[in-house]
């Protein structure tokens, strides 16, 4: 993550928290990540240089923040998924009342 992207969390980590996320596989081709939101915790900002796929694993709802100010929510629905083309910066907070699930795989080729 860059000194920018580190500072613009650190701006907002006093308001909410970071969601869990741990790497649950890499390798040559792929990581995965395994993500846990907690209500009104967040990703923090980050960006994406390599193009990803999310997979939901509960429900739950996300606001997603872009750098340009607009924003975009985003209503969960277990056990579908989505290709993002990168680069993407963003932050993606749980606006919801239950703990968001998800896997993320980050294609490296």
């Amino acid at each position: 993550m860059s000194t920018k992207l580190k500072e613009k969390t650190a701006e907002v980590a006093a308001e909410r928290g970071i969601a869990t996320h741990k790497v649950v596989m890499e390798d040559d081709s792929m990581t995965v990540t395994h993500w846990v939101f907690k209500p009104g915790e967040q990703t923090g900002w980050h960006l994406h240089d390599r193009n990803y796929m999310p997979i939901q694993l509960s429900t739950g709802r996300l606001l997603f923040e872009f750098p340009d100010g607009s924003t975009r929510e985003v209503d969960y629905v277990p056990n579908t998924s989505s290709f993002v083309e990168a680069p993407l910066e963003h932050n993606a907070i749980n606006i919801g009342d239950v703990d968001i699930v998800a896997l993320e795989i980050e294609f490296k080729n």
